[in-house]
């Protein structure tokens, strides 16, 4: 099953190419390793894949029912939030349900 489909896609920084007309796909259970030297575009790949930045040209298609998430790589964190605020500030549903859950056990170990 396809999760994941990349064709023909481009991205440079003014005369530096990080990378061009690569394709590639991701089927369910596969896994997969960036490795490259510093600068040649891994993190970007990842922005364009997750919408964080725009690729000069060609196609990211995920399939309909997946949630793609990313870590910068240098994230900023309020410096008053402790570790595990910074983990549930993200918006994403799963960690909201997480929160809510430990925040129940925690009332219960009150009573």
């Amino acid at each position: 099953m396809n999760y994941l489909s990349v064709e023909s896609l481009s991205k440079s920084y003014g005369p530096k190419q990080l990378f061009d007309n690569i394709s590639f796909g991701l089927n369910q259970g596969q896994r997969i390793a960036l490795i490259a030297k510093n600068g040649a575009g891994k993190s970007t790949l990842l922005k364009i894949l997750t919408g964080k930045e725009i690729a000069d040209a060609g196609n990211v298609t995920f399939r309909k029912d997946i949630t793609v998430t990313y870590l910068d790589q240098n994230p900023l964190f309020d410096e008053n939030s402790t570790v595990i605020e910074a983990i549930y500030n993200t918006g994403n549903p799963a960690l909201n349900a997480v929160r809510a859950y430990e925040d129940a056990l925690e009332g219960l170990k009150r009573l």
